[in-house]
């Protein structure tokens, strides 16, 4: 009982902590590129969260329940931001909660709410939840089932790459749009709401192919994260994409590292120390 306490200390601890300095930094750095100024400050603090969150997810070498915690709470409430019309419940809108919980952090800082508001509305909650309730579910089901078959390894090993990969992908595309309607133009976009929920499910499905081999998810994730590091380093180049706003954000980071952290503490997290009874796993 000691590890599933364990990994939920730490992937809670290490993703409220994270996404606080994340939220925080990174609206201070978007503040700056938008004037062409810079704040090595608020970079400082936006790559320590995404270190914190990649600690976060990391606790799947410890324990899977900490993960599925969290990650079922980002899936839940970013599918929540997608999926109800955005608009004022007074002028014939329906109410958002998610919103609602976003802009009360404002009470708090104003630029934690502005960062929270893209994380959840881009989708960005969504892909790296959806991505550690999968990861969380095939790592389990690892330990339990045993190694599998070279074949198998590399099979899964491509699919993973490529259905990581094709998820990040439409998260900047499609999130991107979706953010940037929202935010700017007041407007839900249906069709853009639905191919960043496919995003999410492509992400969850990416999880789950980690019960044979992580290696494909490792890869792609380091991709991601080197693209993201590049996008939030580089806001000029960032504002001629779709997604400029996650860009800005560090949230292609955010990805990036929830995706590398936890396939690697599922391959930690491996069937060969196994030394509890199935039932405690």
């Amino acid at each position: 009982m000691l590890r599933p306490f364990l990994s939920l200390i730490v992937a809670g601890a290490g993703t409220a902590a994270g996404l606080s300095m994340t939220w925080f930094g990174a609206s201070a750095h978007a503040r700056s590129a938008a004037t062409m100024t810079s704040d090595p400050g608020a970079t400082v603090l936006t790559i320590l969260g995404v270190l914190l969150l990649g600690a976060g997810a990391l606790s799947l070498a410890v324990h899977w329940v900490g993960i599925l915690v969290v990650g079922a709470i980002h899936a839940l409430l970013g599918l929540l931001a997608l999926v109800v019309p955005f608009g004022n419940p007074f002028g014939g809108g329906i109410f958002s909660p998610v919103f609602q919980i976003t802009r009360m952090l404002g009470v708090f800082d104003q630029a934690m709410a502005d960062g929270a508001t893209v994380f959840y509305f881009s989708g960005t909650a969504l892909v790296a939840g959806t991505f550690l309730v999968g990861a969380a579910l095939g790592v389990r089901s690892r330990r339990l089932v045993g190694p599998s078959s070279p074949k198998a390894v590399a099979v899964s090993s491509a699919l993973g790459a490529v259905v990581l990969l094709g998820a990040t992908t439409l998260l900047i595309v499609a999130g991107g749009a979706f953010v940037r309607s929202i935010l700017v133009m007041f407007k839900y976009d249906p069709l853009t709401a639905g191919v960043t929920v496919v995003a999410g499910v492509l992400a969850g499905l990416a999880g789950i192919l980690l019960r044979w081999s992580s290696v494909g998810a490792v890869l792609a994730g380091a991709l991601v994260l080197v693209a993201g590091v590049y996008l939030f380093l580089s806001p000029t180049f960032a504002a001629t994409l779709s997604g400029n706003l996650l860009g800005a954000y560090g949230l292609v980071m955010v990805a990036g590292a929830t995706f590398v952290a936890a396939a690697v503490g599922g391959t930690v997290r491996g069937i060969d120390e196994v030394s509890e009874p199935v039932d405690a796993l």
